[in-house]
């Protein structure tokens, strides 16, 4: 793992109710005087959603992955080929470097910076529910990951821990933290609520948030831990999920700085390059349901809508685009949605645990929810929803199938969690309808470890690779919960 200039603090005493278990917090001092507290957190906060939106092949190539987009020229991520761009190091060095060291950072330096403890406390807090998606990210791409001895600069070679008890830990985190933040007091970021750009320090949203992120937890887990997936899915349902757009994660980007505007707008238009375009599959799925968001994603070329074929250089100009709307400097990244929160309430119903509904009325809602998203209308959403292919009782498929297409199809533009949806629910089957041309193996069910980490970390490496079914760093090797 990279080293990084921190050392190991502790304020467990201030913010017992929401830490990570296995260790300390790390941070650089001197730095911390230099840097305010507020700032830290924006900059960790700000990346994260940065990473989470990117285009980038080098750190983010799941758009391509999970067939949504595909690639014209440089086809190598959509052949299943990491080599080139080193995708697996981007990732990892992203989320721990940029987003997690800041956040890090700032849970520490609110302490020493602002007097009121309550409301230090509540940032804390609110910096760890962003730890934990982060850490999420990470746990969920690679597997067993460096997670107690993280950050922390004194031990320049950390062990990576087990996935299961970090996913545990997670879960705990987040009980704490919606716990432990408290809106009958000060509130957080007061007199500085800008520096959330996410919920403006909005302290019932970000439970909401919590929540919401404990349900995805707890589902992703629920075919191999259905007691723990249980327990946390109906806390999280008891604490509060999203329950409208409104409570969507959604930080906004400021066009007249092209260094802060949205990731997409200066990879498609700012940069001038035309890397990508929508995946054919993605495209004839969509036309052939009559999906009202068709025109919301994609333009007209030569009269009607078509996509690329991944593997192929497709060459720019000969299919149709990605919608202007997706394409300008202010555009919105989104990390959380309502959208997702419904399509998980679905999924617990079909696995018998009891959040409440049907898993037809919360398949409704979520494509209700993306479509209205996207602005389409709910009378759009109500005919889409009428047809023979499309209504959860006579859709095609098991509740996977069903599930699994709708989700990959509201899920555009979020890029992490289309690859993944297709990893825990095996919908679409893209090695089955749409294995790329000169695919290097079937669809990837993890990034391997960063290449630097066998030569600079190799003791703990290997130990995390002999975890992994076969005990190689493969892109086949499944994580604990996949199926």
């Amino acid at each position: 793992m990279k080293k990084i200039s921190f050392i190991v603090i502790s304020f467990c005493m201030l913010l017992s109710a929401c830490t990570k278990n296995l260790s300390g917090l790390n941070i650089n001092t001197k730095a911390a005087t230099k840097v305010p507290s507020v700032t830290l957190f924006t900059t960790g906060e700000k990346r994260l959603v940065d990473y989470y939106t990117s285009t980038s092949v080098a750190s983010a190539p799941f758009r391509v992955l999970s067939q949504e987009w595909t690639e014209n020229s440089y086809v190598y991520e959509a052949q299943y080929n990491f080599s080139a761009y080193q995708a697996q190091s981007g990732w990892w060095n992203n989320l721990y470097e940029g987003a997690l060291a800041n956040l890090q950072a700032a849970k520490a330096n609110f302490f020493s910076d602002i007097a009121d403890v309550q409301v230090a406390t509540n940032n804390a807090r609110i910096a760890d529910i962003l730890e934990v998606f982060a850490y999420d990210l990470l746990l969920n791409t690679y597997g067993n990951i460096p997670y107690s001895q993280s950050l922390n600069n004194t031990i320049p070679f950390p062990k990576y821990d087990d996935a299961k008890t970090v996913y545990a830990d997670l879960l705990h985190r987040l009980d704490t933290c919606i716990t432990g933040l408290s809106s009958t007091s000060k509130g957080a970021f007061v007199g500085t609520e800008g520096a959330d750009l996410i919920y403006g320090a909005n302290i019932a949203e970000w439970k909401k948030f919590a929540a919401t992120l404990e349900l995805k937890l707890a589902v992703r887990i629920a075919g191999v831990d259905a007691s723990t997936a249980t327990s946390a899915a109906t806390k999280a349902v008891s604490t509060g999920v999203f329950t409208s757009n409104d409570d969507n994660a959604i930080m906004p980007y400021d066009p007249a700085s092209p260094g802060n505007s949205n990731p997409l707008w200066q990879a498609l238009v700012y940069g001038g390059r035309h890397d990508f375009v929508p995946a054919n599959l993605l495209v004839t799925t969509m036309v052939g349901w009559n999906d009202p968001r068709v025109p919301l994603y994609f333009t007209l070329y030569n009269g009607s809508y078509s996509g690329g074929t991944p593997g192929l250089a497709n060459g720019y100009g000969k299919f149709s685009d990605f919608t202007p709307a997706i394409q300008t400097p202010d555009y919105p990244g989104i990390i959380l949605s309502y959208s997702q929160a419904e399509f998980w309430l679905a999924e617990a119903v079909e696995r018998g645990i009891a959040v409440g509904g049907t898993a037809q009325s919360h398949y409704n809602n979520a494509i209700t929810a993306s479509i209205e998203f996207w602005g389409g209308s709910a009378g759009a959403a109500a005919t889409y929803l009428a047809q023979t292919a499309v209504n959860y009782s006579t859709a095609t498929g098991t509740w996977q199938q069903k599930l699994g297409y709708q989700e990959w199809i509201a899920n555009y533009n979020m890029n992490w969690d289309s690859w993944t949806d297709i990893r825990r629910l095996g919908y679409p089957n893209l090695d089955v309808i749409s294995m790329p041309v000169a695919a290097h193996g079937n669809f990837p069910l993890r990034l391997i470890y960063p290449t630097n980490e066998s030569g600079s970390n190799p003791t703990n490496w290997k130990a995390a690779v002999a975890t992994l079914p076969g005990g190689q760093d493969v892109v086949s090797a499944k994580l604990f919960w996949e199926p």
